[in-house]
């Protein structure tokens, strides 16, 4: 009875003994890993800033819906591309905003390759721009719109109510390029500044229609019946190729008067 007594109490010292091992190492790990941690991190933030526009070949800013929803600009980073061009690049991009321009202001300098896509436009230089990014700089795009879409008569609220307003597009042709037909027109309100196909009124905004005319003269779906209140209007034809994006008017506001 008395060897069993002392056996129990061997074991019991030798598992104490134990925990203290194991709590030492933890401790020790936790030191190491809170001295790591408080490396001086030896990158440094984003430290350039880019900005400029897209324009069409007369120099005016196009329009665009807010975002990348309209388009966007692909930009592909070479600095840290090997001499034996194996390393994968993973292209990062920019939006825009309604009026064409575009800004980013936290960028890491270097080089890079920059092509606006997918928007109402012919495609730009397959390759792309080449930038050298630097503390702050401006690069503008020049792109060609498939249709240039203006005003003939500036929205109003009719007798009946309704918002009308008469628009016109130009097709433009690229030589060498296939011109894609005139699709869809649409009169686009809102009740915020960011009239588009990304964001409009459904009560208000009528569907999609086919282009049989030009110009169009266009009706609201439904008639405005909130006095003073601000309604953003735009018009909008959109074309035949594969993203099936708006070409835009400016802006104009409407107001129901009491």
């Amino acid at each position: 009875m008395v060897i069993k007594q002392m056996f129990n109490l061997i074991q019991q010292k030798l598992k104490v003994l134990n925990m203290k091992k194991i709590l030492y190492f933890l401790c020790m790990a936790f030191f190491v890993l809170s001295i790591s941690s408080c490396e001086k991190d030896n990158y440094e933030g984003p430290n350039a800033a880019i900005q400029g526009q897209i324009l069409d070949p007369s120099g005016l800013p196009l329009q665009f819906d807010q975002g990348q929803g309209s388009m966007k600009i692909k930009m592909e980073e070479l600095t840290w591309i090997t001499e034996q061009g194996g390393q994968a690049i993973t292209p990062t991009y920019l939006a825009v905003k309604q009026d064409g321009s575009y800004v980013n202001s936290k960028i890491f300098a270097g080089k890079y390759v920059m092509t606006p896509i997918e928007g109402a436009f012919y495609p730009y230089n397959i390759a792309g721009d080449t930038v050298d990014i630097s503390g702050s700089i401006t690069k503008s795009f020049t792109v060609t719109p498939y249709q240039n879409v203006e005003w003939v008569t500036e929205p109003f609220i009719n007798e009946e109510g309704y918002i009308q307003a008469t628009i016109k597009y130009t097709s433009n042709i690229v030589d060498g390029l296939t011109a894609p037909a005139p699709f869809k027109y649409r009169l686009f309100i809102s009740p915020t500044q960011y009239a588009g196909a990304a964001t409009f009124d459904a009560l208000l905004t009528n569907d999609e229609v086919n282009v049989t005319a030009n110009p169009i003269t266009i009706l609201s779906k439904a008639k405005v019946v909130y006095p003073n209140r601000t309604y953003y209007v735009r018009g909008g034809v959109n074309s035949n190729d594969a993203f099936k994006k708006y070409n835009y008017t400016n802006i104009k506001t409407v107001v129901l008067q009491q």
